[in-house]
């Protein structure tokens, strides 16, 4: 039996280059923070990563998307292998954050309405097809002026409201920055609440 069975799952999950692996970072304790890399391309991470943090597991999962020099079929597999991660350990995961980068959701988002379904919008639903307690965090907050910081987080709202799930708590969708720490007093709040309700079933 491996250490991330013995413990609760914390999964961390999103597009690439959206900020998952600084995210982790954050999360995890210092001794571990060396094994976590981040980097300013997509594709950094290239499989689930599993962190012990005491009472849990933190598993950074790669992004879907594009990857730096990466093929298609590489990619697709990545995809495979953390589809294959969600339904087999879904019962261990008390908890899965959402990353997403604030900054280009709407345009990404837009982009593939029409032709498919977004992937930010398939990954929540997948997600919740599991029953699994989310957290969507509109992570790079601090990229972006006041102004526009908050028409894009109003954006994030009106899609999470239209989405498949409307009974979805607004609570759980937060204003998010790795760099400044905006948003991380509230995420911790959240994943303790989630730990205890999971370790009492």
């Amino acid at each position: 039996m491996t250490l991330s069975e013995k413990k609760p799952l914390l999964v961390i999950a999103g597009r690439s280059n959206t900020g998952k692996s600084s995210l982790c970072r954050l999360l995890a304790p210092r001794s571990a923070t060396r094994l976590i890399k981040v980097g300013k391309y997509p594709g950094v991470t290239r499989g689930p990563l599993e962190i012990d943090n005491g009472k849990y597991t933190i598993v950074d999962l790669p992004g879907f998307g594009y990857m730096a020099h990466a093929s298609k079929k590489f990619q697709d597999s990545v995809k495979d292998k953390i589809i294959s991660f969600i339904e087999n350990r879904h019962a261990e995961i008390f908890l899965a954050i959402e990353v997403i980068n604030i900054e280009v959701f709407r345009i990404a988002f837009d982009k593939h309405m029409n032709a498919s379904v977004p992937f930010d919008k398939e990954l929540f639903e997948f997600l919740q097809g599991f029953k699994i307690p989310t957290v969507v965090l509109a992570n790079k907050m601090d990229k972006l002026r006041k102004q526009a910081a908050d028409a894009e987080f109003d954006y994030l709202m009106r899609v999470m409201e239209f989405s498949r799930f409307p009974g979805f708590p607004r609570a759980n969708v937060l204003p998010f920055s790795t760099k400044d720490g905006t948003g991380a007093t509230t995420l911790l709040g959240l994943i303790d609440t989630h730990l205890a309700r999971f370790t009492r079933t």
